[in-house]
């Protein structure tokens, strides 16, 4: 029995997989695999924009205790809606300077869409958590799904999404796990798997080959 994370085991890249189809099967891939990379441009545009995201969350996780002390729930509130905030600036710029805000097709539009839907299940989740008293479930929900997003775009878009999404998957399975502390564990989980962008995105700007 085959599973989606098969191909990180299997060593093959995609001039074999592409070996394997002939005339309209290949062509097909090549056509979905652009749609992919165009719904992928956001998330690939600079290293540093990832840099950024991999100082700018591993500090408000840490910092969320110390927020949370001084100001109650509205602390952590205000401390990750301000990360949040500083972290998309950030990454427009980084879209604006290298041209990266262009047209979509019909499947990138789908792929999105589908991430935006799971985002909102997340959130409605995330409210779930916090009513029943259960806040510590949070950073281990919050990676699993970005982990997922990750894993699944990547497959398709850019490689290095891929191993980033399996980073974030393992980082939310630690957050969950009884005695763990799931702050620390989202803090290197994202601090990995925003570095591991970070370098892929690196590698393919400036390197021979694709990562």
């Amino acid at each position: 029995m085959t599973s989606e994370y098969d191909p990180l085991f299997e060593g093959r890249g995609d001039a074999e997989e592409d070996d394997d189809l002939t005339g309209s099967g290949a062509a097909g891939l090549a056509a979905v695999r652009r749609s992919f990379e165009l719904a992928a441009r956001p998330f690939v545009s600079s290293p540093g924009v990832w840099v950024a995201w991999a100082a700018l969350l591993p500090s408000a996780a840490l910092a969320t205790p110390a927020a949370y002390r001084q100001l109650g729930p509205s602390g952590p509130l205000f401390l990750w809606s301000v990360s949040i905030l500083v972290g998309g600036l950030v990454e427009l710029a980084g879209l604006k300077r290298r041209g990266a805000l262009g047209s979509r097709t019909p499947l990138a539009a789908w792929a999105l869409r589908v991430q935006g839907n799971l985002s909102l299940v997340g959130l409605a989740l995330s409210v779930v958590f916090v009513w029943i008293g259960a806040p510590a479930l949070l950073p281990g929900l919050w990676l699993l799904l970005l982990g997922h997003s990750f894993f699944t775009l990547g497959g398709l878009a850019f490689r290095p999404m891929r191993t980033a999404g399996v980073l974030f998957q393992l980082g939310g399975a630690v957050a969950l796990f009884p005695g763990a502390s799931p702050l620390g564990a989202f803090a290197a989980a994202s601090a990995a798997g925003c570095l591991w962008m970070a370098w892929g995105i690196f590698r393919h700007d400036h390197g021979p080959t694709a990562p």
